[in-house]
């Protein structure tokens, strides 16, 4: 092919362009679906960009005959040469030139964004290495999908690409898709509308195909307004969208957290711990509004913590996990909203129970981080949606660390008879312990809401206060089981914020209200938290699925309340005899070498560390001897497989099939070097054809005559061919193959190693350009 008719056939035609629409506007469809997973618009025009280089790469391979293999090659090419400037600008040269990082950080983005991106609260940020996955779902949808079209005559093929974006988009989304009806109903238009032009391009007549469209699209047009008006009335459409992000458990167990309600002690003002030390500062919090510092929502017998997955927090919402977060956090409540800016106090940072939890306020919106550590804290981050807690992982709070929380604050108060969201958890070790004494404690209450109330009321009222201080030392913290026993079976409930909290919390799952403990605190008049404003309290999982908040002075009786009995003092027993103290001298076995006079032998130097790899063979044998091993795997199977089918031809079968074989091998070896042969041609007219193609040598016409020849014979002649005729066919065909080979480049050589068409006739693979039905051609 002339240069001057490689850039004629490079201009794409009106069947290219046509298809290349309908392709790029079912493509922009489905990805739209990703509006509630991005934050901005930004999503869709890197998607676009990556479409528009597929559609690049699919129609040069449609052009130049390139096989499958070669466009999903270019197609990472395109990948890496274009996805700096699209996706890691920050990285890549000058904003767009690749470079070793930008490559090494697009492969990285390549394999670990989709789990990110299902692991990260949405909607995630429109910006940064996320972007990666509409980038190669744009390309993989042009190149494949082009490609298709121009390739294949079943009219529905290139529908499976944007069918496949379709069904991805869908999965990585979110279970909240205000869209997903319009996106539907657009997406099956153009789905029908572009199948009813393919059809009407096998025509043969113009004016037949352009009525052909115009009835299909009037079809198309009614069947859409019948399909819109009657999903909605299917049984199962109103129910809710699984995506795969509902299945995914963030990999971050929070359970191996300590949790902060066991050391609830060392705020107290006997403690003299942190009683006045500066904890946290909150500037613009509304007076009155608590600070949470973790929710607790899993009880194990021994403590209040943390789950890794909490429940759903309303019907149709799945469960939720600590994630990470973008630029925005979903809200559902009401309330006004409030920007808060929190300060890190030195005595936080120290403390080991409480420097992994980052405080929030409220029901918080987006959470940014200010000063010098703000980028790397972005990814530190992860957020339960459901208890709204957050923590920081890799690296604790520090000293002075500053951010502020968006949030929002309602102020509803806890109805006066609330109802519960639905079972409470099961806790069947605290029922032998719990359930009697809150029964007896509820009274006449009737409701669960009822008796609620009425125990949080009992613990107030007829409760005692005590943290433990001088003369009451025998009221010990904690708050498992063993520790509550006293408290729920004693005389009269004794304990601080973490004993009534805990047992309050279990009350209510006894009696079918589901509880949570969250430990936080209410700041000065100031801003500032010190230790005395901790504090531990309660919330209930109402019907509508909020969480109401049960404040401390509800269930806990006034720290000016004391134990009405005071423990028993412990009496010396002056009776007892005096143990001597025990001999100190150590025994010879003890004794150290130094000491029996030993020579002492210093330890061995420790080994050398491992030798390091150069970081150029740690890329070239993570990410370049990989693909290059699988191509050649690739390779090498079809190779295979075209030896058995060429074995099988050449043994079974009676001896005039083994020669009509022979010619089909022949045939089928000559396509994949780039002929181009049309059907319903004779043998002697096939070999014509491949004489010309061949360059029309003499030995390369003898050779193909006499095999046209032999193969007639052996078909129509009245004997079946001897075996010795049978192997010289067979002879003669392989020498043939191997010097029409040696006439074609490495390149058009591996093209026919791996081309796949030959295996599949009957789907009527084509070559991209359509050929005269009386001229052989050579295909690129």
């Amino acid at each position: 092919m002339s240069l001057t008719r490689a850039r004629i056939a490079l201009i794409p035609g009106k069947a290219d362009l046509v298809d290349a629409g309908m392709l790029s506007a079912l493509f922009l469809t489905g990805l739209v679906g990703l509006a509630t997973t991005y934050t901005g618009w930004g999503f869709l025009a890197v998607g676009a960009a990556g479409l528009v280089v597929g559609l690049v790469v699919g129609h040069a391979a449609n052009v130049l005959g390139q096989p499958m293999i070669v466009v999903g090659l270019l197609t990472v090419a395109g990948f890496f040469l274009l996805g700096g400037a699209l996706v890691l600008r920050e990285q890549a040269v000058a904003g767009f030139l690749p470079d070793l990082d930008t490559v090494h950080g697009l492969a990285e983005a390549a394999v670990g964004s989709w789990k990110e991106l299902l692991t990260t609260l949405p909607p995630v940020d429109g910006v940064g290495p996320l972007l990666v996955i509409p980038y190669i779902l744009g390309l993989c949808c042009g190149s494949g999908g082009l490609a298709m079209a121009r390739r294949s005559c079943w009219t529905a093929a290139p529908l499976l690409a944007p069918l496949l974006v379709l069904v991805a988009v869908v999965l990585l989304g979110t279970a909240r898709a205000p869209l997903a009806t319009v996106v539907g109903g657009v997406f099956a238009v153009l789905a029908l509308l572009w199948c009813a032009i393919r059809a009407a391009r096998r025509t043969d007549s113009a004016a037949g195909g352009a009525s052909r469209v115009a009835s299909a699209s009037g079809l198309v047009l009614i069947v859409s307004a019948l399909a819109a008006v009657a999903a909605p009335l299917l049984p199962g459409t109103g129910g809710p969208r699984t995506v795969l992000r509902d299945f995914v458990e963030p990999p971050l167990d929070v359970r191996e957290l300590a949790s902060p309600l066991v050391g609830f002690r060392k705020y107290s003002k006997d403690a003299n711990h942190l009683w006045d030390q500066e904890l946290l500062r909150a500037d613009g919090l509304p007076p009155g509004a608590a600070v949470r510092i973790a929710t607790l929502d899993d009880y194990n017998g021994s403590v209040w913590t943390a789950s890794a997955v909490t429940a759903a927090t309303a019907p149709g919402q799945p469960r939720q996990g600590f994630q990470r977060i973008g630029r925005r956090i979903p809200t559902t409540s009401a309330g006004a909203p409030v920007t808060v800016r929190i300060t890190v106090g030195a005595a936080y940072a120290a403390t080991s129970d409480l420097n992994a939890w980052l405080p929030t306020a409220g029901e918080p919106s987006a959470i940014a981080f200010t000063g010098e550590r703000t980028g790397g804290r972005g990814r530190d981050l992860r957020y339960n949606l459901a208890t709204r807690s957050a923590i920081v992982v890799d690296h604790r709070l520090g000293r002075g660390e500053t951010y502020t929380v968006d949030t929002l604050f309602d102020t509803r108060p806890l109805p006066e008879d609330p109802v519960p969201f639905g079972p409470a958890p099961a806790l069947p070790m605290t029922q032998d312990l719990v359930s009697g004494k809150t029964a007896q404690w509820a009274g006449d209450a009737v409701t669960i809401g009822q008796k609620v109330r009425a125990v949080a009321a009992y613990l107030r009222d007829n409760g005692a206060y005590s943290d433990g201080g001088p003369g009451e030392v025998s009221f010990l913290p904690g708050h498992s089981l063993a520790r509550l026993d006293g408290f729920f079976r004693g005389d009269q409930p004794v304990g601080d914020d973490e004993q009534y909290a805990a047992a309050f919390a279990l009350a209510a799952n006894s009696l079918g209200m589901p509880a949570r403990v969250v430990f936080g605190a209410v700041p000065g008049a100031d801003g500032v938290v010190r230790g005395e404003h901790v504090h531990a309290w309660v919330e209930l999982h109402l019907a509508d699925g909020t969480w109401a908040t049960v404040p401390t002075a509800d269930f806990t009786p006034d720290k000016s309340k004391k134990p009405n009995q005071r423990p028993p003092t412990p009496k010396e027993n002056t009776e007892a005899a005096v143990v001597p103290p025990p001999n100190v001298v150590r025994q010879p076995s003890s004794l150290s070498a130094a000491d029996l006079g030993v020579p002492v032998t210093p330890p061995p130097p420790p080994p050398p560390p491992p030798p390091t790899l150069p970081e150029w063979l740690v890329f070239l044998l993570t990410y370049v001897l990989p693909p290059l091993a699988a191509i050649a795997g690739v390779h090498r199977l079809v190779l295979a497989a075209k030896a058995v089918r060429a074995r099988n031809r050449r043994t079974r079968g009676s001896p005039a099939q083994r020669l009509e074989y022979g010619w089909r091998e022949l045939l089928d070896r000559a396509r994949d070097l780039g002929a181009v042969l049309p059907g319903g041609l004779t043998r002697t007219q096939q070999a014509a054809g491949l004489t010309a193609w061949a360059g029309g040598d003499q030995r390369t016409t003898v050779a193909l005559t006499w095999l046209a020849d032999t193969a007639d014979r052996g078909a129509f002649g009245p004997a079946a061919p001897p075996p010795d005729v049978i192997a010289q066919f067979w002879a003669a065909t392989d020498t043939l193959v191997r010097g029409l080979r040696s006439r074609r480049s490495v390149w058009r050589r591996l093209r026919a190693d791996v081309w796949l068409g030959t295996f599949l006739p009957h789907l009527r693979f084509r070559a991209p350009r359509v050929t005269p039905p009386t001229r052989v051609e050579v295909a690129g």
